[in-house]
């Protein structure tokens, strides 16, 4: 059980992590493809590569389950506010990012955070158990 705002902030960090995987995997990709032109060495190489590449894909399996919490809870939210709050905590998109992206001014989208945030606390409080 957690309050509204560690639920969106973890979502937010897993969005992060996501990407890193991704990265990792891709990386690892890159390697085998390498190791692939070589002979039994290159053999035993990818079978730890690819056991590798299922724990990562283990874990962003984990991180996706933590964004879909999120969703669950934003799921409440309607037009800007939605947008805001997904945006940020989903995307992981900077602020002035969604300010851009949003064509309003920082300050609006704060506003809008807040806004939401308080609908989200009000629906759920701190005790975020459905």
């Amino acid at each position: 059980m957690a309050d509204v705002t560690s639920v969106l902030e973890r979502a937010r960090t897993t969005e992060f992590e996501v990407r890193t995987q991704i990265e990792h995997i891709e990386q690892l990709h890159r390697i085998m493809k390498r190791a692939v032109e070589s002979s039994d060495y290159a053999a035993q190489i990818v079978k730890k590569l690819v056991k590798l590449e299922h724990e990562v894909n283990d874990t962003i399996d984990r991180l996706c389950d933590a964004k879909a919490e999120a969703l669950t809870y934003i799921s409440i939210l309607t037009g800007e506010e939605r947008n805001v709050i997904e945006s940020y905590y989903i995307l992981g998109k900077s602020w002035q990012r969604i300010a851009n992206d949003l064509f309003m001014s920082e300050r609006r989208v704060f506003l809008l955070r807040k806004s939401a945030l308080d609908k989200l606390h009000q629906r759920f409080g701190d005790d975020m158990a459905m």
